[in-house]
């Protein structure tokens, strides 16, 4: 019924015209607008996942670790974007939203942290180097300074959440 309808449309010759006009036109609009979907969900993602790690009562290493699990996906999916001002946007959407969540877990860290014993950051040392996301990490995190060297606001929640995995590996991370 709907292939028939479809040529009865193909067959009278203005109607083609307006067809063969319209239609990249519309395909080009929707798939800008699917690309555009795709990102604010990856961003809603985030910001569920931020925001749950920032008020449960997990501990501060596995608040920490959800945390750098999701600054990898966040950059993972970054990366992706071709157009420089997109991937900024992006970036920008991704800290605006999710910088007091980022915050609340990086200072239960840092006070977790600094109460732990000489034994206690050497252990805590050797699980953060047998963590599954550390390769990507170490991967990643050049790339994405790379990239947005320019922008300041980028690089110093990257940094932070870096140096917030291990006081001692931060730098050297990122």
């Amino acid at each position: 019924m709907l292939c028939g309808l479809f040529y009865l449309l193909l067959t009278f010759a203005p109607m083609k015209k307006l067809l063969l006009f319209s239609a990249p036109l519309c395909l080009l609009l929707c798939l800008s607008n699917c690309a555009s979907f795709k990102q604010n969900r990856w961003l809603s993602a985030h910001q569920k996942e931020l925001n749950r790690l920032a008020s449960s009562n997990l501990p501060a290493e596995q608040k920490l670790d959800g945390l750098v699990q999701d600054y990898v996906k966040f950059m993972t999916e970054d990366l992706k974007f071709v157009n420089p001002v997109k991937g900024v946007k992006y970036v920008k959407k991704y800290h605006d939203q999710n910088r007091t969540a980022m915050e609340k877990i990086l200072r239960e860290s840092e006070t977790w942290q600094g109460k732990l014993g000489t034994m206690d950051k050497i252990s805590l040392g050797l699980r953060t180097v047998q963590k599954p996301y550390i390769r990507a990490l170490i991967d990643l995190g050049p790339k994405f300074k790379r990239k947005y060297k320019q922008y300041a606001f980028a690089l110093e929640l990257g940094t932070k959440i870096t140096g917030g995995l291990t006081k001692f590996a931060g730098k050297e991370l990122f």
